[in-house]
């Protein structure tokens, strides 16, 4: 499965110098921009930079599961590419040494024709395990992820335990000798008796299989249960400082459903049937236990609640025989990552997503106040940490720049900052020409005064000189999803720079209901989807106008889920709009509401159920199907076959109230897909036919101001 050849080889090869022109373009980055600011950050356009085409974006490669060795002397990563003729994606294992005061060049470890992921470095840092797939078979139980080790010392890649079932996470215990792993339970022989003679009917809200902890040795022996039953399903779990127990938080089933009643849990690993012990007893949700260096206290994060609620998560600390939580979130309001605690349990670090931007922040558990540690300009994400908690490791992504690794390490005096100077790869360095439109921070104000901001891809090459051009405007999902400063030709999704190569300009809203905003900002639609969320888009569109960006009578309006539903939304309240794009979008409330998988997040977002009292109503004035006869705008519709977030029948019924209406509409269907497409084939032609429809109905529009 695996060449030895090719990976001495790799191994072999003399270290170079990487200069890449990442580092170059970041010096005219100075993001955010408000309003009045004429600065713009991205290159211009020249002659030999035509922009990105459609195949373009597929071959930008995604750098995750990123992991310091523990003495930081080395770092693990994830590069993952799409092959469009072979409809895949396959994921390698690379690893970076650090050289003197620098870093080696990148080596591929691993050469898997599959996907091969999360790696996890041995406490001795000489080895790693992870985790590697196979496409299974109709009938093969087994296959799926299975446990791989491979020595950095020398050899290869070897496989150390498959289970029957698919193992979904894992963890080395501190001392290394044993692996705890998490995989959902086999079928039970009557399940398969019945699959096999044709009576596997099928009952709503069934609990279905439950996902349990088990242990094995380093080696790859003695495999045991370390959970088990029919009282909860097993999430994410963590060792103990000393390797006697797990902490995992648990939810009643693995029901979408019943996703927000997790509680947090301890259990010994000595010996078997050893119960666990409930540490907490909160109706909300309690999830993702991390140990305190002393092994005294458990932090997760949660909401002390008796209902789902929209706003932020806070951060607990409770004792391990349990008691009263403390909260001890940041004292800021911003929605804090997992944290990762120092050496000595005093301090905490975090991701987060603030405005446009993300970053790594730092702060003192005694007084909680945040410092940010990264730049307030672009993405950082994915950090690592060594254990001496001085080395770090992350991946950035800018409006100019792909994303790569990059590297930082802080002082013995506690001073912590990093930034992305130089990037240790250079995997994308191809597609930074791709950022052929200038990008800007916009802020504007909606109508009843509040702030709102977005993010404006220009085209090519564009002056205020120019005049206004056709414009497109795409509204993400959630309603808690946010745009920020990202590479915008990275994906089938992050594509503004191929609208913006071709001459279009792509507003990025923010609306309320964003994250990155503060809790009132997410809680802000409550109640009120296609109201003032509304008002903040069509504000931001007046915006692009009024500046001689947009130009009236060439706009376009695109989505998906969220923005999909405010995709139609905007349609039956809007004739200003020549064309529309209405992706895994919600456009009947009350048929939404009794069909799909996590009815308790609509009824938080709308303040209870349409049984409810006085709710009939409320779902009723944010439903666009109730306006489907003022459409006018020509609308293409794009749904999953199998999605069960937003369930087909949305489509369909939207589709055929516009064709009924008399509206030009084409309804798209993408085959062996959920609520989005995984597929590398359809995610082109998903994108492939979003932009042709744009096209068809701007561009042949005799005042389009597209050249």
């Amino acid at each position: 499965m695996y060449s030895a050849t090719r990976l001495l080889a790799r191994l072999l090869r003399p270290a170079r110098l990487m200069v890449s022109p990442l580092a170059k373009t970041l010096g005219v980055l100075s993001l955010p921009f408000i309003v009045a600011s004429t600065a713009l950050a991205a290159q211009s356009s020249t002659g030999d930079q035509a922009g990105p085409t459609l195949e373009d974006l597929f071959t930008v490669k995604q750098i995750g599961s990123v992991r310091v060795s523990p003495a930081g002397d080395a770092i693990l990563y994830t590069v993952t590419e799409a092959d469009l003729e072979a409809n895949e994606r396959d994921a390698d294992i690379w690893l970076v040494r650090r050289a003197g005061t620098g870093w080696d060049e990148p080596v591929q470890l691993t050469h898997h024709s599959e996907n091969d992921g999360s790696p996890s470095w041995h406490p001795d840092g000489r080895s790693f395990a992870f985790l590697s797939s196979e496409r299974p078979s109709d009938d093969a139980e087994g296959a799926g992820q299975k446990l791989y080790l491979m020595d950095l010392r020398g050899g290869e890649p070897r496989e150390i335990y498959a289970h029957a079932t698919s193992i979904s996470a894992f963890a080395w215990s501190p001392d290394g000798s044993q692996i705890a792993f998490r995989a959902i339970d086999e079928e039970t022989d009557d399940d398969k008796a019945r699959k096999k003679n044709g009576t596997d009917i099928s009952i709503e809200d069934d609990e279905g299989r439950f996902t349990h902890l088990w242990m094995v040795g380093a080696d790859g022996t003695d495999a045991r249960r370390v959970t088990e039953g029919h009282a909860y399903t097993v999430g994410p779990f963590s060792w103990s400082p000393d390797g006697a127990r797990l902490a995992f938080s648990a939810t009643p089933t693995g029901r979408p459903a019943d996703s927000w009643k997790s509680d947090v849990y301890v259990v010994e690993v000595a010996g078997e049937g050893s119960a666990p012990t409930r540490v907490t007893n909160n109706p909300g949700p309690d999830q993702n236990p991390i140990w305190t260096p002393d092994g005294a206290h458990l932090i997760y994060s949660g909401v002390q609640s008796n209902r789902y609620e929209i706003g932020l998560d806070h951060v607990f600390r409770i004792p391990v025989a349990g008691g009263t939580p403390e909260d001890i979130s940041p004292r800021a309001d911003v929605a804090p990552g997992p944290y990762t605690l120092t050496a000595d349990g005093r301090g905490a670090f975090f991701e987060t997503t603030t405005g446009t931007t993300r970053g790594l922040f730092y702060m003192d558990l005694a007084d909680r106040r945040p410092v940010r540690v990264t730049p307030d300009a672009g993405v950082y994400s994915g950090v690592a940490f060594s254990d001496d908690r001085r080395s770090i490791a992350y991946t950035f992504e800018s409006p100019n720049s792909p994303g790569e690794l990059f590297s930082a390490s802080f002082s013995a005096s506690g001073a912590r900052s990093a930034s992305a100077d130089r990037p240790l790869t250079s995997h994308n360095t191809h597609a930074v020409d791709f950022a052929v439109g200038a990008t800007e921070v916009l802020r504007w104000q909606s109508v009843d005064g509040r702030d709102v901001e977005g993010v404006v891809v220009y085209p090519a090459g564009w002056t205020e000189a120019d005049g206004p051009r056709a414009t497109v405007v795409k509204i993400h999902g959630g309603p808690s999803g946010v745009y920020v400063q990202n590479f915008q030709a990275a994906s089938y999704g992050s594509d503004a720079q191929r609208y913006a190569a071709d001459g279009y300009v792509v507003l990025l809203p923010n609306p309320r209901g964003s994250s990155g905003y503060g809790d009132e900002g997410l809680k802000a639609v409550v109640g009120d989807w296609g109201g003032l969320d509304f008002q903040d888009i069509m504000t931001g569109v007046d915006e692009l106008i009024d500046r001689g960006i947009a130009h009236p009578d060439s706009l376009g309006v695109m989505g998906w889920s969220y923005g999909g539903y405010m995709t139609a939304w905007t349609v039956t309240q809007t004739s200003r709009f020549k064309a529309a794009i209405a992706g895994a979008a919600i456009t009947e409330n009350i048929a939404m509401w009794g069909t799909q998988d996590i009815q308790h997040v609509f009824e938080a977002y709308f303040g209870g159920g349409p049984y409810e009292p006085g709710m009939w109503d409320v779902y009723q004035k944010s439903n666009p199907l109730a306006f489907i006869d003022q459409a006018t705008t020509p609308t293409m519709v794009i749904h999953g076959a199998n999605d069960p977030r937003v369930p087909p029948n949305q489509a369909l019924i939207f589709y055929r109230g516009l064709k009924a209406n008399g509206v030009d509409s084409k309804l798209v269907w993408l085959p062996r897909s959920g609520h989005g497409p995984s597929e590398p084939g359809l995610q082109y032609e998903t994108a492939r036919n979003q932009k042709e429809w744009m096209d068809q109905w701007i561009r042949r529009r005799p005042t389009r101001p597209i050249s």
